[in-house]
């Protein structure tokens, strides 16, 4: 009889306290280096805050940090436990994230969707990319986004030719990207984002890579009066982590709601990301104030050979490091660009 008393009295404890483990709220820090108006922000990290908190009726909240408040090594502001999730560019510590690179690439996507179905293939938990470079820092990948592939853009110059590249000094993020802008006779500058439009003001740059779809957010229209579009020269890649450690303190129901909400969130992201993309573009080119050259067949496929090379090669060099890239970069190819 007493040992049915204690296990009674055990099981009504451990209902008690789930009960009231469910019944807490868990409020969130989320830092990003991006300022509050950001699209990345507004149509993402807004966007899965407000519906994780919608999926969990109040239970999960957020506290956001942006334009880099918390600091700027967002790997290390999660290892730390300074914030729980953060928008990471990948390009921003090569170092750290080497093989996720292989989004920047040019060739291997023509859309943010079809970037983005086939980076999430590799990046997501369990995938060959995370078990590489995320799990092993203690990430939590919730979503990812690949950018609308990159144009190249101008202060003033026009460019219509291959040739009219030769010795620009271009803006570049990234490894791949540093090699694809050599692969054209440019010369590469490594610039972040926040810091372009007063590098082109100076003339430190004559322009760079970058799309349409987020001009807006630096005021870059102002400056980059001239484009070009119809090749493929990869783009950038932001994942959306948490500490894994955070993570796996959460009870699974809250889990589920962040999870859909990621899903939901990474799909509206890129479909956004390509609309805007056709949208900026076309006012730009009505408005008459940027000068759009579209490349014909046969000068695409000019710089289109170019930039092929640098796909290989990068797998090559990853492998040449024991990173495996030749591997990875079959993987990304192969994925399905439609989201399966």
């Amino acid at each position: 009889m007493l040992r049915l008393i204690a296990a009674l009295a055990a099981i009504t404890a451990s209902a008690l306290g789930m009960a009231s483990h469910a019944g807490a709220q868990t409020t969130l820090k989320f830092a990003h280096i991006f300022p509050a108006s950001h699209y990345l922000w507004e149509q993402a990290g807004k966007v899965f805050t407000e519906a994780v908190t919608a999926r969990t009726n109040g239970r999960v909240k957020f506290e956001v940090y942006p334009a880099g408040q918390l600091g700027k090594d967002y790997l290390a502001l999660l290892k730390s436990g300074i914030a729980d999730i953060a928008i990471i560019v990948p390009s921003y510590a090569a170092d750290k994230f080497p093989l996720t690179s292989v989004a920047e690439l040019p060739g291997l996507y023509g859309s943010s969707c079809e970037g983005t179905s086939k980076f999430w293939n590799v990046v997501k938990d369990g995938a060959q990319l995370n078990d590489a470079e995320y799990k092993n820092q203690g990430l939590h990948v919730l979503f990812a986004s690949v950018l609308p592939p990159y144009q190249v853009m101008t202060s003033s110059k026009r460019v219509e030719r291959l040739e009219d590249l030769s010795g620009l000094k271009l803006r570049a993020n990234g490894v791949a990207m540093d090699k694809t802008i050599r692969a054209l006779g440019s010369v590469s500058v490594r610039i972040p984002a926040p810091e372009f439009f007063e590098a082109l003001s100076r003339g430190t740059v004559d322009g760079g890579f970058y799309p349409y779809s987020g001009l807006a957010s630096y005021r870059l229209e102002k400056v980059l009066r001239n484009s070009v579009t119809g090749v493929q020269l990869g783009a950038g890649s932001v994942v959306f982590a948490m500490s894994d450690r955070v993570w796996t303190t959460l009870p699974a129901d809250i889990k589920n709601a962040m999870n859909g909400a990621a899903t939901s969130t990474q799909a509206n992201l890129c479909k956004w990301q390509d609309d805007e993309e056709k949208e900026v573009q076309a006012k730009l080119s009505a408005e008459g104030g940027h000068q759009v050259v579209v490349l014909g067949p046969q000068e695409a496929a000019r710089w289109q050979d170019r930039v092929n090379t640098v796909t290989t090669d990068w797998g090559k060099e990853m492998d040449g490091v024991g990173k495996n890239g030749t591997a990875l970069l079959k993987s990304f190819r192969d994925a399905r660009g439609d989201g399966s």
